[in-house]
């Protein structure tokens, strides 16, 4: 053994290091468990309470974007005192059609999402609180900034841990926690000082990353709505408000929809 091992500045350095990987192994899975727990779950509540409105709100708005842009081509021709051309008018829309086809797929896939989640077996709470626990054992075992050892292999049960846990699968989770317990797992510490304060000095800076990462996240969606989320008044006032937004919509498009078929019948005033 390295004399230096054994010297009162390493202890020191050994315990701060220590400390340090405890205290960031828990952040890491406080992390994991806001991204594949927390973040699902509110994405799903929020679908399940808006997300019809959201979509309808979604096909109106666009709905009315084609009919504006429609009527822009119509009013070129009209303009001009020329009929206009209808098939051409479709020609130059096809693109914005697409685009806002894709942009309807997206919002049905979420809601699809949404719906399966909602769907899907219930774990009893004992079942749940093992859920959680073995993930969290998984996590600090498979999970890459963790692992200095990382290997294809960890790679490949750390996607299947979190997929188990995204579904739910308590079976698949035991699996592969019971694989790993047939391994030995040693952490081999730098035997000098000097670079054993280098690893610490990486470790506080890896740590400082994710807290500022995870802040950032705490405050985009879907955790910007945990307020809202938990409020049932908060809930069927958003609900109204989206009612009433879907209702100006659809009077919109109403109104805009009998212009343009006026407009597609003008005749040229030179004929």
């Amino acid at each position: 053994m390295n004399p230096l091992a054994c010297s009162p500045e390493y202890q020191r350095l050994r315990e701060q290091y220590e400390t340090l990987v405890a205290d960031y192994t828990a952040l890491v899975s406080q992390y994991q468990e806001m991204t594949d727990h927390e973040a699902p779950h509110l994405s799903a509540l929020y679908m399940h309470y808006f997300g019809k409105l959201l979509y309808t709100q979604l096909r109106l708005g666009l709905s009315l974007a084609t009919l504006r842009f429609r009527r822009s081509l119509l009013q070129a021709y009209i303009n001009r005192d020329e009929a206009p051309d209808l098939v051409e008018i479709d020609k130059q829309m096809a693109q914005q059609r697409l685009e806002f086809h894709q942009l309807l797929e997206r919002k049905l896939a979420q809601l699809k999402a949404a719906k399966e989640y909602w769907d899907r077996p219930h774990l009893s709470s004992q079942e749940t609180k093992e859920l959680r626990e073995i993930y969290k054992t998984l996590v600090k075992r498979l999970h890459p900034d963790l692992n200095p050892h990382y290997t294809e292999e960890d790679k490949r049960l750390f996607l299947i841990t979190v997929k188990a846990y995204q579904i739910g699968d308590l079976p698949q989770l035991r699996a592969v926690l019971a694989l790993l317990n047939k391994e030995k797992h040693s952490e081999e510490l730098p035997s000098d000082p000097e670079t054993l304060s280098a690893e610490i000095e990486k470790l506080r800076e890896k740590k400082s990353t994710l807290e500022i990462r995870m802040a950032k996240r705490s405050k985009s969606f879907p955790f910007d709505q945990e307020e809202l989320l938990s409020s049932p008044v908060k809930i069927l006032e958003k609900q109204a408000e989206l009612e009433a937004i879907i209702q100006e919509l659809e009077a919109s498009e109403k109104e805009l929809q009998t212009i343009i078929t006026l407009m597609e019948e003008y005749k040229s005033h030179n004929l």
